[in-house]
């Protein structure tokens, strides 16, 4: 009996270190950071390129303190980039998009509850198993709408026309373009903001990269921003690469509005002020309600009426923005505000999918303590020494213990 006391006490121990691990690695406590002097510059020279390491053609990357770029760099193997410099920015764009659609919103020319197919004409939602008239205006913000989620033959050369909207949409079957009864779960969807596209084009009576030019970049004086290049022929383009390290051309998309906007450093940081202060463009209000959560997933809120939500469960935190990873265009971006301490981070790069959100989700820790994949993903080797170092700690001190009551039987 003595023995099956011992091996009960054993386990606790070992169960109580391994949760005791996860709980730290959870919530941050056991990890430790890149920046170890917790400053801007710290923080920039731990995430500078190294060229041995992985291929980057360029980044350009803003830390934001108060509102305002505090910190910044610039990289790349040929021309050189700074904050003007454009880059096509994937699905950062949903964040402009939903800027435009609450606008409208605001005027009282949309209703989020109301049935979007109330506001089409040109083309209408595809019958199907669940109540259409449940995919609303913020449904699809929302990505909660159960439309599907990919978008495939949407990538153009810039010299050939593009499909329309209404033939993108015609492309898929009615009976896979809706996955879930709409509003019951979250699911990322680029269709989804296709249809917002055609909704402001519709209720506008103006072409999406007009109405977005006119009502977001210019009242924000983003000048260096557009969803139709060959309208700003003057921009500074930044050189693009493909998933071979080649250099290549911008893309064009039929759904801009999930994926089509190019912009910059300096843009981006004008879009994050207008955020967190007063604009001309939306009110404090309608900021409030775009910037609340949505959706979850395992209760933890994800996203809201246009940015992604990433503070998790911190409470002393609100960081929304959006990231943008490329299809034929290798590039990764990244754009995060925290609206209580107007505290944020803009990456912009090319030449790979991945870095600039590992970078991002690291300044989240850095900033916040919150740990996302990338984060534990780098203390893992930490972590696992800890393990079983606890593990030889309980298991040495249990035959310790064992010995010694083996000598007092003994001794009896």
């Amino acid at each position: 009996m003595r023995i099956l006391k011992y091996i009960f006490l054993i386990l606790i121990a070992l169960v109580a270190w391994t949760a005791f691990l996860f709980f730290g690695m959870s919530n941050g406590f056991l990890l430790s950071s890149i920046n170890e002097e917790d400053s801007a510059k710290s923080f920039i020279e731990s995430t500078k390129v190294n060229p041995d390491e992985e291929f980057v053609g360029s980044r350009a990357m803003a830390l934001i303190q108060d509102g305002k770029i505090e910190d910044e760099y610039y990289y790349s193997i040929d021309q050189p980039v700074d904050r003007t410099t454009v880059f096509p920015v994937a699905s950062i764009s949903k964040w402009v998009t939903a800027w435009g659609v609450m606008k409208l919103v605001e005027q009282g020319k949309l209703d989020l509850d109301v049935p979007v197919d109330s506001y089409l004409t040109r083309w209408h939602l595809h019958k199907s198993d669940f109540d259409n008239k449940q995919i609303t205006i913020r449904r699809l913000l929302s990505h909660s709408s159960g439309v599907i989620r990919d978008i495939e033959d949407d990538n153009f050369k810039p010299e050939t026309n593009t499909q329309t909207i209404e033939e993108l949409l015609n492309s898929y079957e009615g009976d896979s373009f809706i996955w879930f009864e709409p509003g019951s779960q979250y699911a990322y969807s680029n269709i989804g903001y296709a249809i917002l596209q055609l909704v402001i084009e519709e209720v506008t009576q103006q072409s999406f990269p007009d109405y977005i030019e006119q009502t977001v970049f210019e009242p924000l004086q983003m000048n260096n921003s557009t969803f139709l290049l060959r309208s700003k022929p003057d921009l500074k383009l930044g050189q693009l690469y493909d998933e071979d390290s080649n250099l290549t051309q911008p893309n064009t998309h039929t759904a801009l509005a999930a994926a089509g906007l190019f912009t910059s450093v300096e843009d981006l940081s004008k879009l994050m002020q207008a955020t967190i202060s007063d604009n001309v463009v939306l009110s404090q209000a309608t900021k409030d309600l775009m910037n609340a959560p949505q959706t979850y997933v395992n209760d933890v809120p994800v996203y809201g009426l246009g940015p992604d939500l990433y503070s998790q469960s911190d409470e002393d935190s609100k960081v929304i923005g959006h990231d943008g990873v490329g299809g034929v265009t290798a590039m990764n971006t990244a754009a995060r505000i925290d609206l209580n301490s107007k505290d944020g981070i803009i990456i912009l790069q090319m030449g790979n999918y991945y870095t600039a959100s590992g970078i991002a989700e690291e300044w989240l820790f850095w900033k916040f303590g919150i740990a996302d994949f990338k984060v534990i993903q780098r203390n893992k080797s930490f972590l696992l020494s800890l393990l079983i170092i606890g593990y030889l700690v309980i298991g040495a001190a249990a035959f310790g213990l064992i010995r010694r009551s083996k000598r007092r039987r003994l001794a009896e």
